[in-house]
């Protein structure tokens, strides 16, 4: 089987990896961004690179640069995670256990990431209910993003396993030349 057809088996498995990861990635960034934008309109300052941003653009553009930022490092790790994914196809015999590995990887970072960013949201509303602030809608909007969120990743985990069980089908299909049987 050539590099082209390989890399053609599972095209679309890979490229929906990427999406759903890209739209797990973007449902809890909402409740997070709903939450920082209150606490900013209450006048408390997060910290790190938002603070920075903030003091430099302002209280919106600020916020919505460190969301930008945080999005594209994202974006650009699940990519390279998705391109080692079809990159293992290339290895030859050694493809499976590669493949597994990256996969786990790649599902890894993402509960890692989107996990952090629950927590980030947590403490954000745990922030605000203590300045006083009603935080039942964000809240619910944490829970239904959330919710969309964690049936995204539950979906790249599917995708992932049909995605390795289309691969091994395809190559056992392969019959080995009269060359390769000696």
């Amino acid at each position: 089987m050539s590099l082209r057809e390989t890399l053609k088996v599972n095209l679309r498995e890979h490229l929906a990896v990427y999406v759903l990861a890209t739209v797990a990635n973007f449902l809890i960034s909402i409740p997070q961004y709903l939450a920082l934008n209150n606490a900013l309109q209450l006048g408390i300052n997060p910290k790190g690179s938002t603070e920075s941003l903030i003091a430099q653009y302002g209280s919106s553009t600020g916020l919505l640069l460190d969301f930008l930022g945080s999005g594209l490092i994202f974006q650009g790790v699940v990519a390279v995670l998705v391109i080692g994914l079809a990159g293992t196809l290339v290895s030859g015999k050694n493809w499976r256990w590669q493949y597994v590995l990256i996969g786990l990887l790649d599902s890894a970072y993402l509960a890692f990431h989107l996990g952090g960013k629950f927590l980030n949201v947590l403490g954000w509303i745990g922030v605000l209910e203590e300045s006083g602030v009603n935080v039942s809608d964000v809240y619910a909007d944490l829970f239904w993003f959330g919710l969309g969120a964690t049936i995204c990743y539950l979906l790249v985990i599917l995708v992932l396993r049909r995605s390795y069980d289309k691969i091994r089908a395809s190559r056992d299909l392969v019959v080995p030349s009269s060359s390769q049987l000696n």
